[in-house]
């Protein structure tokens, strides 16, 4: 009886694991497209935790992750993305300075 609970409790471990690696393949999809519609370089996608919180009146468990991008290619920003399971919730983006106008 114990080998049958030590096998489920590795089979649980293997599964959260695939579905970590499953959010953060999602994460970095999201991150690169957002970071593409907003005209900005994606750089780079790291997790920051998990939190749970009460949104809209239900407890979601979120998922935080830290985009750094570029927007004149010499600058370094961190804007933050949080998830849902794989479902985005939000994209928070702080002040960043513009690119310069080619010239003429």
């Amino acid at each position: 009886m114990g080998t049958t609970w030590l096998i489920i409790g590795l089979l649980v471990i293997c599964y959260l694991f695939w579905l970590q690696r499953k959010q953060d393949e999602r994460a970095i999809l999201l991150a690169r497209h957002l970071c593409k519609q907003r005209d900005l370089q994606y750089l780079d996608c790291a997790r920051l935790g998990h939190k749970l919180e009460q949104r809209q009146g239900r407890l979601r468990w979120l998922t935080y992750y830290c985009i750094d991008f570029s927007s004149d290619r010499e600058s370094r920003y961190q804007a933050t993305l949080s998830l849902n399971g794989l479902q985005y919730t939000a994209f928070e983006v702080p002040p960043h300075r513009l690119p310069e106008p080619p010239a003429n």
